[in-house]
């Protein structure tokens, strides 16, 4: 089929969150054209919120004396996994992770301030967590800079619509709609989709995971990440890889920001009841946010409650929190604000997911659970605590802390979503593959629109692995495009 492009490139990527710009920043320097596609009127996507990403046996690892192999990151991967990622994908990815650490820092100018882990208290968690100074989205203020410098068109407010093909189906561009609802056709020898997945789309939430939730998810990642790439590229012949419901969940208040100081405190591993005022695990799975997130997007309503007393609020003000939630509430934050806040979310009219009172048969009514039940997982547990032994979910003794001096407090945590993973089917070359495994000629995928990395989770003792893979499977696919056109195969 004959197309009349409106113009053509090499390259024609798809978002424009860290591995969209990678990849079109890299093509740029590959002295190839390059067009961006964005339905924001901003670049970004999720990235924008990052703090950080990973790398193994970086400079700046080294530097600072921080030991993390390639081959203790890669098993870590397929481990955590149970070994469901593509380890020829894993393995790619953990050999390149660290060259692009140069890239940003030498080529574009990012200045790392740390390499961290996001929780002291996880267990097996690995120093990988390179923190650039301005996080993610400083880094994307200098790509985008260096795009327009080096001639990369960007289309904002511009939404992709279809992949083209030819008859043997190599890609030849797409369709995309710009702002008055006009098509616009471009031309291209390869097109790249970095959409960022699918987590604000409930449909495709609840047709891909097992939750039932999706209209309840607090999504706090990109508004634009509803899954258009995923559903272009099976449109054109692609396939989904069998990690596709992989999601990146955590506990979070509704109507809270990310800094809150409550919303902080509801995270903490203190005494969590579920819709039936029942106490159901240990609770410093908070210590990991993602392992949170998943317990409690499968609970009765997918939240909990967090009930503490007026001695919890002043250690959490005096001392610090148990754990944080990256660089905006730190692990052992003094949370300053919260005796303040948290007097004010409970006197809100309008809020019902913070609660005060005085005994806990009062404050189990204003949280609608029975209060003979609350009352005496609250009587248990406060055994336990004087005990100082957790024989019932065997939570260690130092978060072991009574509920016992009023004023109390319930906090109601609820299931919100970062980022959705592991979508299409791709080598480790980032080539879609169809049906039969094999590439589609022309067709990449990048980024969380991309398979193979992840298994049926996160993988939280790698911090900061999803912005890794972003901006290096953005940078390995336009050397693969790169390489491609020069040797006549594109």
């Amino acid at each position: 089929m004959n197309h009349d492009f409106d113009a053509t490139y090499d390259v024609v990527v798809v978002g424009s969150g860290a591995s969209g710009m990678s990849c079109a920043v890299q093509a740029a320097k590959n002295g190839l054209t390059c067009a961006i596609i964005e339905k924001q009127d901003a670049i970004g996507g999720s990235s924008s919120f990052a703090e950080g990403h990973a790398a193994f046996e970086s400079d700046e690892q080294i530097k600072r004396g921080i030991d993390v192999s390639k081959r203790l990151a890669f098993d870590t991967y397929m481990d955590y996994s149970h070994w469901r990622a593509d380890a020829a994908l894993v393995s790619r990815f953990v050999e390149n992770a660290a060259t692009t650490i140069v890239k940003l820092r030498d080529e574009e100018g990012v200045h790392y301030e740390g390499v961290e882990v996001t929780a002291v208290d996880q267990p097996g968690e690995l120093v990988t967590w390179h923190l650039p100074e301005g996080e993610v989205a400083r880094v994307l203020e200098l790509m985008e800079a260096d795009a327009v410098r080096r001639g990369i068109d960007i289309f904002l407010s511009t939404a992709a619509t279809e992949i083209l093909t030819d008859d043997s189906g190599k890609v030849v561009g797409l369709v995309a709609k710009d702002t008055d609802g006009q098509d616009v056709v471009l031309g291209a020898k390869a097109v790249v989709i970095g959409t960022g997945g699918y987590a604000a789309n409930p449909e495709m939430i609840d047709k891909f995971t097992p939750y039932g939730i999706g209209d309840k998810m607090i999504n706090v990642g990109g508004a634009g990440n509803t899954g258009d790439g995923i559903n272009m590229v099976l449109a054109a012949g692609g396939t989904l890889h069998p990690s596709i419901g992989t999601l990146l969940l955590f506990a979070f208040m509704r109507d809270k920001t990310i800094t809150s100081h409550t919303n902080n405190a509801g995270m903490q591993p203190y005494l969590w009841l579920d819709a039936n005022g029942k106490r159901f695990n240990d609770e410093v799975i908070g210590m990991n946010f993602g392992n949170a997130g998943d317990v409690t997007a499968g609970l009765p309503g997918a939240f909990y409650w967090n009930i503490f007393d007026r001695t919890t609020v002043d250690h959490l003000v005096e001392d610090g929190n148990e754990i944080g939630i990256g660089i905006y509430v730190r692990n052992n934050e003094r949370l300053v604000n919260l005796p303040t806040e948290i007097e004010a979310d409970a006197e809100d009219p309008n809020r019902s997911n913070v609660v005060k009172a005085d005994s806990i048969a009062e404050l189990a009514v204003k949280m609608a659970l029975p209060p003979d039940v609350v009352v005496a997982e609250v009587e248990a547990y406060n055994a336990l605590c004087r005990a100082g032994e957790d024989t019932q979910f065997y939570k260690p003794a130092k978060f072991l802390r009574e509920v016992s001096e009023p004023p109390f407090y319930a906090l109601k945590m609820e299931t919100g979503i970062m980022i959705s993973m592991g979508a299409l089917q791709i080598d480790e070359y980032m080539h879609c593959l169809d049906t039969d495994r094999k590439p589609i000629v022309g067709l990449y995928s990048v980024g969380c629109d991309a398979g193979g990395l992840f298994g049926e989770s996160y993988s939280l003792p790698i911090p900061g692995s999803a912005n890794g893979f972003a901006f290096t499977s953005g940078w390995l696919a336009a050397d693969d495009i790169a390489e491609s056109i020069q040797a006549g195969n594109l």
